[in-house]
């Protein structure tokens, strides 16, 4: 991927330079990452697509610093991973990178601020400033009202959007989605990667969150458009995105439509965007 090149005149954001990853010996060895290059600008939202088993979720494992590649250089915002081990790697990919995921991963038991909260009570931040920026990060996903509620009492998309302020409390710098919509039906879906996609943008005015990345892993063909670059995956291997996926990749759902029965002729969602 050339588009860190072509977007900004700086560094890319991340840089993966001849990547594998196996595991396992001998025989029974599975190829996971074969010579991975990639690079992702600033201010971009990268989606990783292709068949289960192809690479994907290790490959963003790596990317957050959670894995160690075989072999090759990783590097986030200037960090090389490889040079960092234990506590100094655990403390900077907790600064650096937020994480949402598939199946939510919320604490039962804590009430959705405390939840949120709790990347930040981790550090070490007081707990009533953490509670306070917790709060403020749910009204940034439209939640504000929900704050003393347990997940169990939220729906499936107000569940996700708890995941997202969670993730973006302590203002991270890339930000790892693995299927965050997988679980979702296409509307609630279309609001997470709204959110998704401005939360890739940063903040107005905050150094810290200027430049952020978003890397996206996805089999959902619906989120497609969201994307300002698509990287297939096969075979441990990055190739130019199928034409299929960029058809898909073109179409904008309109569920609001959909819902009232105004359909194309191929029983779709009319697309204005053509």
């Amino acid at each position: 991927m050339t588009a860190a090149q072509t977007q900004t005149g700086g560094p890319p954001a991340i840089r993966l330079r001849n990547i594998t990853k196996s595991f396992g010996k001998g025989r029974a060895a599975v190829h996971a990452l074969r010579g991975i290059d990639m690079d992702v600008a600033s201010n971009q939202l990268v989606m990783l697509v292709g068949p289960s088993g192809c690479g994907k979720t290790t490959l963003v494992s790596i990317i957050s610093g959670v894995l160690d590649a075989d072999t090759g250089t990783a590097e986030v915002f200037g960090v090389n991973w490889p040079d960092l081990s234990g506590a100094a790697k655990t403390k900077r990919r907790g600064e650096l990178v937020g994480f949402v995921f598939q199946q939510f991963n919320l604490i039962p038991m804590l009430s959705v601020v405390e939840n949120v909260a709790m990347p930040l009570l981790v550090r070490g931040e007081p707990m009533d400033r953490a509670l306070d920026r917790a709060a403020a990060e749910l009204n940034g996903v439209g939640l504000g009202d929900r704050v003393t509620a347990r997940p169990a009492e939220l729906s499936g998309g107000m569940q996700q959007r708890v995941a997202i302020a969670r993730a973006l409390v302590g203002r991270p710098r890339l930000l790892i989605c693995d299927e965050p919509t997988a679980n979702l039906d296409g509307h609630t879906g279309q609001h997470v990667m709204d959110l998704i996609k401005t939360a890739s943008r940063g903040k107005a005015g905050d150094e810290k969150t200027d430049g952020r990345c978003v890397v996206v892993v996805t089999h959902d063909a619906r989120i497609f458009h969201y994307a300002d670059h698509i990287e297939e995956m096969e075979d441990g291997k990055l190739k130019s995105p199928s034409k299929v996926i960029l058809e898909e990749a073109r179409h904008v759902p309109h569920y609001d439509r959909e819902a009232n029965g105004e359909t194309n002729g191929n029983g779709g969602a009319t697309d204005k965007t053509k």
